[in-house]
Parts: C-alpha cells; sequence; structure tokens
C-alpha cells in the first residue's frame, strides 16, 4: 500500500501578502474554498466572484484576496485538493487483485473513484474543461492526478497479464487509459441524467464489469501495435 498522501492545502504556508499561515488562517482558507465549491453546485464557475464566495463564507472580499489571486486561483486550488483527494483514496485500496473475483474488486475501485468525484465534479469537469481549453496549468494539474491513476490500472493489468504474457508497460498503460477515459465520463454525468437513465448502481455495475473482464482477459493477448 502506498504512503498516505499529504493534503495539497496543508502544504500552504502563507497568505498572498506573505504572512505565515497559522492555525486561524488555514482556517480561513479552507472556508473559502468550502465556500466556492457550495457555490458551484448551484451556479457556472463563470458565474462566481469573489464577493460571493467571501459572503458564502461569512467574510469580506478584502479577506478573499489575502488568501487567493481571483476566482481562477481559489478553482485552481479546489483542483488540487480534488485530485489529491481521489489519489490517496485510490492509494487506500491499491493491491493486487488476487483470486478469481477481479468483478468485486473493480466494483470497489468504481465506488471509490465515484466517492470523490461526486464530492468534486463541479471542480474536477471544470479542471478538466480548462485542460482541454489549452491552459497549461490545468492541463499539468490534470495529468499529475492521471498518472496515479494510470498507474494503479496498468499494475493492475500486468499482474493479471503475467510475466510470461507479451503485455507489455505500453501495452498496459494503453488498456489503462481507455480504461480510465471510460470511468472519468461516467463519473463526470449528471446525477440527475443518469437517474432518468437505467441508474446510477446499473452502471456503476457495468463499469466493474468493463473493468474486471479486461483485466481478467489480458494475459491471453499478444502485443498492440505500434
Amino acid at each position: 500500500m502506498n504512503e498516505k498522501i499529504v493534503n495539497p492545502s496543508l502544504q500552504v504556508t502563507s497568505n498572498k501578502q506573505g504572512q505565515a499561515l497559522g492555525r486561524k488562517g488555514m482556517a480561513t482558507r479552507k472556508r473559502l474554498m468550502d465556500a466556492a465549491e457550495r457555490l458551484l453546485k448551484k451556479k457556472s464557475p463563470v458565474e462566481l466572484t469573489a464577493v460571493a464566495v467571501a459572503k458564502e463564507a461569512g467574510t469580506s472580499s478584502a479577506t478573499f484576496y489575502m488568501y487567493f489571486d481571483d476566482i481562477r486561483d481559489i478553482l485552481f486550488s479546489l483542483s488540487e485538493l480534488a485530485g489529491s483527494e481521489l489519489e490517496e483514496a485510490m492509494a487506500e485500496i491499491d493491491r493486487p487483485w488476487l483470486g478469481t473475483d477481479y468483478e468485486e474488486q473493480a466494483l470497489e475501485l468504481v465506488e471509490v473513484y465515484f466517492r470523490v468525484w461526486q464530492k468534486h465534479r463541479e471542480v474536477l469537469r471544470f479542471r478538466n474543461l480548462e485542460a482541454d481549453r489549452g491552459d497549461k496549468t490545468f492541463d499539468k494539474l490534470r495529468m499529475d492526478a492521471y498518472i496515479p491513476e494510470l498507474d494503479f490500472l496498468a499494475n493492475r493489468i500486468l499482474e493479471a497479464a503475467g510475466s510470461k504474457s507479451d503485455m507489455s508497460r505500453g501495452d498496459a498503460y494503453s488498456l489503462a487509459s481507455v480504461l480510465h477515459s471510460g470511468l472519468e465520463k461516467l463519473a463526470s454525468l449528471n446525477p440527475g441524467i443518469v437517474r432518468k437513465g437505467v441508474g446510477l448502481k446499473r452502471l456503476k455495475a457495468a463499469q466493474a464489469r468493463v473493468i474486471a473482464k479486461t483485466i481478467e482477459s489480458c494475459h491471453k493477448w499478444g502485443r498492440l501495435p505500434r
């Protein structure tokens, strides 16, 4: 099992004026971040303002600017936090999938992944949108978060393939990338849309089955073309 990941918000040691952050300062910064994330449940990121966030947090806009440059800055910090929480959650279940019940273990992964996405869906969707729009800082943030997620899946694939398989690390990461894209796409869907369809429980089970069957069968496959 991987070592526990340090929450990135705890690594911030000073405010925008260069003053050291004590317990009160850290609490205020977190209160502003929590307020921004609550507002994102109700409105688009483009509608978010420092004044609104400060009001939601029970403080002033002047206090907001002591901790963040602008709304984009606080959204970046929230994205960093969400990515770290997902990495930490997956690290807690990062172990070889032993035995024959791959589907049960895949479902555990799906449930953990969805739990974090449900909490931070709006933030993570904003992070991905900005990365897709070409923002280099958000793109790096997304890729930094993706690597541990891909590692998790690729390691399960390589373990299941075994040492006698033709599966290369490149093959494993290619398969992991495809599985991950499906997992993320499903987790990012609006819950209201999912409820109108076949339902979240069934979709999670279907996602787990796809992951499980891919990993379970990979020892039979040859090399992917390059």
